[in-house]
């Protein structure tokens, strides 16, 4: 059953002081349902969640291109607090659209949200002891505390030489894709060869007259194995010990994998994905294997996104598939590709990721005595427990530098409930401010640091680094230690005034 999509009534966007603290949340995806949920389990009920598309789902809204789907297991990618029958071992985009929605519903949060309200400043007051939020309208509210929930896949990475305006035929990110867009019969190109651009492909190339991949480099690849859930599993998955058994069974399976290290060259754990993953290559392209030298990459496995995908390489196979050199040009006279030639193509989808290191790219939060949060990063986004920042009291981000790890949703809960009880604790000793000590931040991030600086992530260029090469986006270790530092370290990590 499906649910029904969300509408509201404008409203008055302030809340009244004395009914609590107010609390703004920043970003309606799974982030700031996360965020809410926890702040109404911690009675904290005078908050609000702004999201700037028209619906809930934040990335997992906009990103709705053919073949869109999660590449963790359905399970694990699932809210401890609301169960789903799931249809098979991966959801699709739709699927997990519907779950969020029906979410919202279920936890009662309808109400709570604005939609197409975009936020694009905080600024701290000192001496009223609050932050005044901006929106993109010229509409100000204030309020005591500010959780960020925008994430860090939602701006898409559109390289400035792509000109795609004055292309002839059809163009649009993956992530903006335009609705209009037909891919049968065409001559469609592909630029990238990371998640979207795997998934896409495989739908691609049942329906075009041809489909291009342009690849700057290939990207590794395990077996996806996805399939249907059976009526009797689902059955099964229904009765709640049995979801929750499945649920900590797909947890437990990732944990042990990163107990194995395997973000460090040369561990077992690596070698064991990277066989798994070339394995896959190798006999998936056994019809063609003058491609295996074209798909194989050069760099560890692991030192960017892995893919999961069944299809891929079945799609390469396919005699309307081929690959071309990266583009370097996207005019009013077509595609160039690095080599000089140009292409005729109906439709160009870039599939080119986000602008994940640069994060709250699209908010200006300011702090303390007028400190910008970009400036005080300086091009190195850190903060403690990818949650807060010394100098940004009652600030708190979910999905924050280096909290991407593939329990996601489990660190999203983690970093929800540790803002919520910080929040809590704050009403309850009646202070004004609290935040994190400037010496356990640096503390943190130079453990933090050290770890990455070993680690995979550093042998070749990916969206995990910096300018500087810092990694900032990656949790290198167990979501297990994100958890139990959670737990252990808010009474002696935050400060309260």
């Amino acid at each position: 059953m499906h649910a029904e999509p969300i509408h509201f009534e404008p409203s008055d966007i302030s809340l009244d002081r004395s009914q609590g603290i107010r609390i703004a949340i920043v970003g309606g995806g799974i982030s700031g349902i996360a965020a809410a949920y926890y702040l109404k389990r911690a009675k904290l009920h005078n908050f609000v969640v702004y999201e700037s598309s028209d619906g809930p789902g934040g990335t997992w809204h906009d990103n709705r291109y053919p073949g869109a789907e999660v590449d963790v297991v359905s399970h694990l990618y699932s809210f401890s607090f609301n169960r789903h029958d799931w249809t098979q071992r991966f959801g699709s985009r739709d699927e997990l659209k519907q779950y969020l929605t029906c979410t919202i519903e279920a936890a009662g949060l309808r109400p709570r949200f604005h939609f197409n309200t975009t936020v694009v400043s905080t600024t701290w007051s000192d001496t009223r002891k609050l932050y005044v939020v901006r929106f993109a309208d010229g509409r100000t509210a204030e309020f005591e505390a500010v959780i960020s929930c925008v994430g860090l896949l939602n701006v898409p990475a559109i390289p400035p030489h792509f000109d795609l305006a004055a292309f002839p035929g059809a163009a649009c990110h993956t992530a903006c894709w335009r609705d209009d867009i037909d891919l049968a019969d065409k001559r469609i190109g592909v630029i990238g060869t990371g998640s979207s651009a795997a998934q896409i492909v495989v739908e691609a190339a049942k329906v075009a007259r041809s489909v291009t991949i342009f690849q700057r480099s290939p990207n590794w690849i395990v077996p996806k194995k996805n399939r249907p859930f059976t009526r009797r599993q689902r059955a099964r998955y229904r009765t709640a010990w049995q979801y929750r058994f499945k649920a900590l069974k797909e947890f437990f399976r990732v944990e042990r994998l990163k107990f194995g290290n395997p973000e460090r060259v040369g561990s077992k754990s690596n070698l064991r994905i990277r066989a798994i993953a070339e394995r896959h290559l190798r006999q998936s392209l056994a019809v063609r294997p003058e491609l295996v030298e074209q798909l194989l990459p050069d760099y560890p496995i692991g030192a960017k996104r892995i893919v999961t995908s069944d299809g891929f390489y079945n799609a390469v196979c396919q005699p309307n598939v081929s690959i071309a050199p990266a583009v370097s040009k996207i005019d009013g006279g077509g595609l160039l590709d690095e080599t000089g030639c140009r292409h005729d193509l109906d439709i160009v989808v870039l599939a080119t990721g986000f602008r994940a290191a640069d994060y709250l790219v699209r908010l200006k939060v300011v702090g303390r005595s007028g400190a910008d949060l970009h400036a005080t990063w300086n091009g190195e986004p850190a903060a403690f427990l990818g949650t807060c920042v010394p100098g940004f009291p009652n600030f708190f981000m979910l999905y924050g530098p280096n909290s991407n790890c593939g329990t996601l949703i489990f660190i999203l809960e983690c970093q929800a409930n540790f803002a919520a009880e910080c929040l809590s604790a704050l009403t309850r000793r009646r202070k004004s401010t609290i935040e994190v000590k400037q010496s356990a931040y640096d503390r943190f991030n130079r453990w933090l640091q050290k770890r990455l600086e070993r680690s995979v992530y550093k042998t070749t260029r990916n969206y995990y680094a910096a300018p500087s090469g810092r990694i900032v986006t990656q949790w290198p270790f167990s979501a297990t230690r994100f958890w139990w530092l959670a737990k252990i370290c808010r009474g002696s990590a935050m400060t309260m005034d």
